[in-house]
């Protein structure tokens, strides 16, 4: 567990939010989901961050998948609500997605605009 990853699994409140709710006990993706108002997608996201940092896991159990922490000390250390670093806010990729389907689509509103105003001084002539 490299310090790097701990730092980047702490610094979304997101993530942080997702600890505090396991500390009081291991939960589905769909609770976990609801819990904090995001789509499983993003959450299952999320969850492979801590995951990957050693924070989380998740446990099999008669079929069906849980996560749980892996070490409760965390929850101390997020009780003193210290500042984490902001350098690492990665987003889920189906997020990113959406940001540049917006972008797009308002790059393509001012190209149509722009095509109007050149229609509009071709028929006026």
């Amino acid at each position: 567990m490299r310090e790097g990853n701990i730092h980047k699994a702490l610094s979304s409140p997101m993530r942080r939010e997702i600890i505090i709710f396991l500390g009081t006990g291991r939960k589905y993706l769909s609770e976990i989901a609801n819990h904090i108002k995001k789509t499983p997608q993003t959450v299952d996201f999320h969850l492979s961050i801590l995951d990957n940092a050693g924070m989380v896991e998740s446990v099999e159990d008669e079929g069906k998948k849980y996560y749980e922490l892996k070490n409760r000390e965390v929850l101390k250390f997020l009780s003193h609500h210290r500042p984490f670093p902001g350098k690492h806010h990665p987003k889920p990729p189906h997020e990113i997605v959406l940001d540049v389907k917006d972008e797009l689509n308002e790059r393509m509103d001012r190209i149509e605009k722009k095509l109007d105003k050149i229609l509009d001084k071709i028929s006026q002539k």
